[in-house]
């Protein structure tokens, strides 16, 4: 294979995307509302949930504290109950060992808590080197310091790793850093919109990840 390491996105890309992002946000919201107004709600509508919250936090300025762990307590109660009674995709083991066995280094990066992770996948430590979850950083895929938190435990350049995910902010994140990314259509993103984001390869699947050599 062309790469040394591999890292994945998690929900959509392991396992099945069950998370309903609509009720995610309202929930958010409704918290929001008792600490800013709904024109400020309304101004962060193009905003990702955790980038809406740290803006929340931005504009309280130091008052009103609670808001971050009021809101993140909520947001993680709702991504674990989602998650329970799920495992990853059958293939999603088998794909992580046949990697591990040609010596590639494997990685995870999610927005989500890693709480869920353990839930869906309770052996993850077995077929991973690296998990990165937004508890570790500050900064969330798109970010690029997401995926640059990983090569750095990796110990290896962009050039040597491959970044795969089913969601265009994982392949903005890699490309800001000139990595070969891996769109899946596992989740719920087209291959136009991979085609949009210049996803270096799109694949139905992980499991084409072995078309790599």
């Amino acid at each position: 294979m062309f790469f040394k390491g591999a890292i994945f996105d998690f929900d959509g890309t392991l396992t099945e995307l069950t998370l309903d992002f609509d009720l995610l946000r309202a929930e958010i919201e409704a918290i929001a509302l008792r600490y800013v107004t709904e024109d400020v709600i309304l101004s962060l509508k193009n905003h990702y949930i955790l980038e809406m919250i740290d803006e929340i936090e931005r504009l309280l300025d130091g008052r009103n504290a609670p808001f971050r762990h009021e809101a993140s307590t909520r947001l993680r109660g709702l991504e674990v109950e989602a998650s329970k009674g799920k495992d990853v995709y059958p293939y999603t083991r088998d794909v992580l060992q046949r990697l591990k066995d040609r010596d590639i280094s494997i990685g995870i990066i999610t927005r989500s808590c890693i709480d869920v992770l353990r839930t869906v996948f309770p052996d993850i430590d077995s077929y991973t080197d690296s998990i990165v979850t937004r508890e570790d950083t500050k900064y969330v895929k798109p970010n690029p310091l997401h995926v640059i938190e990983v090569l750095r435990r990796f110990r290896l350049e962009p050039d040597d790793v491959v970044m795969v995910g089913d969601h265009p902010t994982d392949i903005i994140a890699g490309k800001a850093l000139g990595m070969r990314t891996v769109g899946v259509l596992t989740g719920r993103t087209t291959r136009g919109s991979f085609e949009n984001v210049q996803a270096t390869f799109i694949f139905n699947d992980i499991r084409d990840i072995f078309t790599l050599t």
